[in-house]
This record gives C-alpha cells, sequence and structure tokens, in this order.
C-alpha cells in the first residue's frame, strides 16, 4: 500500500506541473489566434471604409448598417483589453490595447458623425490608427510557429 500511494504521489508531481506547462502553451495559442483574428478583423474594415462611408453619405440603410457595424467593431474592441495574455506577448498586447483605446475614440466620433449626418470617417483618426494595428499584425505574426 505504502508503494502504491508513493507512485500515486510521484505520478501527481510528474503531471500536474505539466498540466500548467500545457495550459501556458493553450493560452499562448489562443491569444495569438484571437489577435490575429481581431487585426484581420479590422485590416478587413479598413480597406472597407471608403465603400462603407460612401454608401452611408447617400443611403439611409447603408448609414445603419454603418453604425451597426461600428457598434460591432467597438464591442470587439472592448472585449480584446480581456483576453488572456502570456508574457512574451505582454508588450504587444498592451501597445495593442494602447491604439485600441485610440480607435474606440475614434469609431464613437464616427457614430457621432454619422447621427449628425456628416462624412463617417472626418476628423476621426481611425485610418490611422487601423494601420498602426496592421503593422502590429506583422509583429505578431513573427511570435507565431509556422
Amino acid at each position: 500500500m505504502k508503494k502504491y500511494g508513493l507512485s500515486l504521489l510521484l505520478f501527481i508531481l510528474l503531471v500536474v506541473p505539466g498540466c500548467g506547462f500545457a495550459e501556458k502553451v493553450e493560452n499562448s495559442v489562443n491569444f495569438a489566434t484571437d489577435t490575429a483574428s481581431y487585426m484581420q478583423t479590422l485590416t478587413e474594415f479598413g480597406q472597407e471604409m471608403d465603400t462603407l462611408a460612401a454608401d452611408a453619405a447617400t443611403d439611409t440603410q447603408a448609414r445603419e448598417a454603418l453604425t451597426d457595424r461600428l457598434v460591432a467593431l467597438k464591442e470587439q474592441i472592448v472585449q480584446y483589453a480581456d483576453l488572456q495574455v502570456p508574457e512574451y506577448a505582454a508588450d504587444l498586447h498592451q501597445s495593442i490595447v494602447g491604439y485600441n483605446e485610440t480607435l474606440q475614440q475614434g469609431v464613437d466620433q464616427a457614430i457621432t458623425n454619422l447621427e449628425q449626418g456628416k462624412a463617417a470617417f472626418e476628423s476621426t483618426g481611425i485610418p490611422e490608427t487601423i494601420n498602426k494595428v496592421s503593422e502590429l499584425l506583422n509583429q505578431l505574426t513573427q511570435l507565431t510557429p509556422q
């Protein structure tokens, strides 16, 4: 019985720390995947902005659709800040969160512009911020295994 208990204790001591390692690897993979997906969403939005704004200027339904898309984007921005971040990516994540604050202010301004009948992205800083976030995407791809 003593031998069985010692074997069980040894097994637990060997496996439990391994679980922590597996969890760290999973968090790293999840962070990289979630960040890449988020940044891809921003990149796609940046590419479609001009068309969306032009349509919104002349079509009420397009204006409402753009407003809905901006609200959804704002929700994604807020959710990104809550990701679990592995240590190696803390600086990158903090940089993205900093840009997200600027982006969130720009999204708020774009929604206000649409409500006031102005050009959607006038004086919002959204294009510049998305470009900066896209540059960070290049850094992220260097962190993920190929």
